[in-house]
């Protein structure tokens, strides 16, 4: 029997699917990894505020790259994938695409250029803003859509993973002290540029083979397409970039600092279960259309099993903060403690959002009501920063990120007790 399965697993394992998944492993292992081991120098190399500057730049610019990916990493990926056999659709897809983003990168760089020109306290490190927009000029040119729409994810993986070295390396190498916070912030914001540059010279085909000129009508009409997931991304990104922003535009880039410690670390936790959360979309998926007992039977499993041992890491997280942080930033950070004490609860929040929004609301049909609950948690945390910041400066923002968190959980399970697949009779207590 097993020799008859062997050809049939090797095909598999040969197979693009598989091939992709683990290039997406590797990327994420990557992304976990390197950061994990460039954070502590960084921390200790650059004084708080030199570090804190960088971090608001990044968050200032993290608004116009929504704007400029304008949904199209979704909308234009899938079109593509649509249209892979057909050369022509493609290259009409693609550069109909990139006139789109090209576009909405000249209306974002002149905003950025009135706004830090403008603003005060914008204007004293325009040199750190000016660096940090070649974050955002990555992310328009550097096209991820493109690669996923053809399945070309391996391809992404090994130009990402060559980008992140050389910028890991160059970040040891050439960043000494704080006197190099605008080459840092280079360093930092340049991985997808370099990513491009380095797909070019090493022959990867980043584009079409020929070559359209779309036209107004077409690329009005990309717009409009995009422009629901557009208005969705912004809606559940209220509070992605706005809690680090307000909080450097009231308090200046040291509580920035120790906002972000804290951030990172709930970052660093969410990457145990969110893997574990995307795998289980596709049974879910399958099993709600088709069985639907054993759907929430999934469900519940994969709760109890999640649920629980992400509390028990954000609570050592919260006992053992100061030592954690001690180890990760040094002294100089002691005040980031308790922004991530506070911050603990996060993951365990973000991971049952997750189970509720994407294993259940969306197989149930409910999407359309994620965007009024992620719209109404933004609205919530932008009512609540500015008093908690003022108050309470970083521990505010802190504060303000995890009640706003901890609204979409509860409201979720309120649009899901209005239908017919009532949470409490599907739930029930108790292990399965």
């Amino acid at each position: 029997m097993l020799s008859a399965l062997a050809p049939r697993i090797v095909r598999i394992a040969r197979g693009r699917l598989a091939r992709n998944a683990l290039s997406l492993y590797a990327v994420q292992g990557l992304n976990f990894l390197l950061p994990l081991a460039l954070l502590p120098y960084l921390l200790r190399v650059l004084s708080p505020e030199a570090y804190g500057s960088i971090v608001f730049a990044q968050a200032f610019m993290g608004y116009f790259i929504m704007l400029t990916d304008f949904g199209f990493n979704l909308t234009a990926a899938r079109d593509i994938s649509v249209a892979r056999e057909d050369p022509q659709k493609v290259a009409r897809i693609y550069w109909t695409t990139q006139a789109a983003k090209c576009a909405l990168l000249l209306l974002a760089a002149v905003i950025v250029f009135v706004a830090v020109g403008a603003v005060p306290r914008l204007r004293e490190d325009w040199t750190v803003f000016a660096a940090c927009s070649l974050l955002l000029i990555g992310s328009s040119f550097f096209p991820t859509w493109y690669f996923q729409g053809l399945e070309r994810l391996r391809d992404t993986a090994i130009i990402q993973v060559l980008a992140k070295c050389l910028v890991t390396t160059a970040i040891f190498v050439f960043v000494r002290t704080p006197r190099d916070t605008v080459l840092a912030a280079v360093f930092m914001s340049s991985p997808q540029l370099i990513g491009l540059l380095a797909a070019l010279a090493l022959g990867y085909p980043a584009k079409p083979a020929t070559f359209y000129r779309p036209s107004l009508a077409e690329i009005r009409a990309a717009l409009r397409g995009s422009f629901d997931m557009f208005l969705s991304t912004v809606s559940s990104s209220l509070y992605l970039y706005t809690n680090t922003f307000v909080l450097g535009l009231m308090a200046g880039a040291r509580p920035v600092a120790f906002y972000s410690v804290g951030n990172r670390l709930v970052s660093a936790m969410l990457s145990l279960t969110s893997p574990v959360t995307q795998a289980v979309y596709p049974r879910a998926s399958l099993l709600f259309a088709s069985d639907r007992p054993r759907a929430w039977q999934l469900v519940r499993r994969v709760s109890w099993l999640l649920l629980p041992a992400i509390g028990a890491v954000a609570l050592l997280t919260a006992i053992f903060a100061p030592l954690i942080v001690r180890i990760l930033a040094g002294p100089s950070y002691g005040a980031a403690s308790l922004v991530t004490r506070i911050m603990a609860p996060i993951p365990v929040l973000v991971t049952a959002a997750s189970l509720l929004a994407q294993t259940i609301m969306v197989n149930l049909g409910l999407a359309r009501y994620l965007w009024r609950i992620y719209l109404m948690v933004g609205l919530m945390n932008l009512a609540i920063l500015p008093v908690l910041v003022h108050l309470f400066v970083a521990d505010g923002a802190a504060a303000a990120l995890t009640i706003a968190e901890a609204l979409g959980p509860i409201l979720m399970i309120c649009a899901l007790r209005r239908h017919e697949n009532p949470w409490t009779s599907a739930l029930p207590s108790g292990p399965a």
